[in-house]
């Protein structure tokens, strides 16, 4: 049963009425329970020519084939590092962190760029890496994830990035540091081998969720961009990703860093 409408005291029209469980709705839902709904994410990387190799990325709700549904952008992250480290470190070890904005928020600021609204009150997590001096299997680079809505600071878990035979990928640790999932791609597919400039086909990567016995749970899927869909010059790469049914809203957060994790050490080229 539908509750009865409230009226509004403070409009002066007669009749005005507002449903209270949309109004507390609004009010309660966090930008981590909105994560929570989705069943996967369509994460398009932003082209940045003149920042020296910042990154940024673009968030999207995905349908449950893991495709864009536009025009539903979630998330705004944004990298944080010096052009010193971006200079001379390489994308693998150099710190940084990285913002995740609700971007919903831009709208109210009509009048204000983007960038100078970029604060404490849009930010819904915080990813931060260290500099880690890794030598094999020692001191592996290490993401680690903070959700800080509403001036919380919530740790997550973090991601780790474990040494590799014949694949690629990342692993995933809750906040009692117990491994929940492993990202996972095998370096046979033809990305690694045949990088045809012009081949679509050629230029995917699909990667696998895993839990920690190897059971596959959900799949990930990278597009390089490429001369046949390079409509957009604004944008690079994409990824599709489809969350695994079991994962809480805290996993898909952690799931979200793990995929921005396997764009630095993977993916992202060098400035020199």
């Amino acid at each position: 049963m539908q509750s009865p409408l409230k009226t509004i005291e403070s409009l002066d029209q007669p009749n005005a009425y507002q449903m209270p469980d949309y109004v507390n709705s609004t009010k309660s839902t966090s930008c981590l329970d909105i994560l929570g709904t989705q069943s996967g994410i369509y994460i398009q990387q932003t082209f940045k020519q003149f920042y020296m190799g910042l990154n940024e990325f673009k968030v999207y709700g995905a349908n449950h084939l893991g495709e864009e549904i536009k025009f539903r952008q979630l998330f705004k992250c944004y990298e944080q590092s010096s052009d010193c480290t971006r200079f001379w470190l390489g994308p693998q070890i150099r710190p940084f962190e990285m913002m995740v904005d609700n971007y919903q928020y831009k709208s109210f600021y009509s009048n204000i760029s983007y960038q100078q609204t970029q604060n404490s009150d849009l930010t819904i997590f915080k990813f931060k890496r260290e500099y880690q001096c890794t030598f094999c299997c020692f001191n592996r680079p290490r993401l680690e994830v903070h959700y800080v809505e509403n001036g919380q600071n919530i740790f997550l878990g973090y991601i780790s990035d474990p040494v590799y035979c014949c694949q690629i990928g990342s692993n995933i640790f809750n906040s009692n540091g117990d491994l929940i999932f492993k990202i996972e791609a095998n370096t046979c597919q033809s990305y690694f081998w045949l990088r045809c400039p012009c081949s679509v086909e050629c230029n995917k990567i699909n990667f696998q969720i895993k839990l920690p016995t190897g059971q596959v749970v959900a799949p990930i899927q990278k597009q390089i961009k490429t001369c046949l869909n390079s409509q957009q010059n604004r944008y690079s790469d994409n990824i599709n990703i489809l969350f695994p049914k079991q994962a809480s809203k805290e996993d898909k957060a952690l799931i979200l860093a793990a995929t921005i994790m396997i764009e630095f050490m993977y993916f992202e080229k060098d400035i020199v």
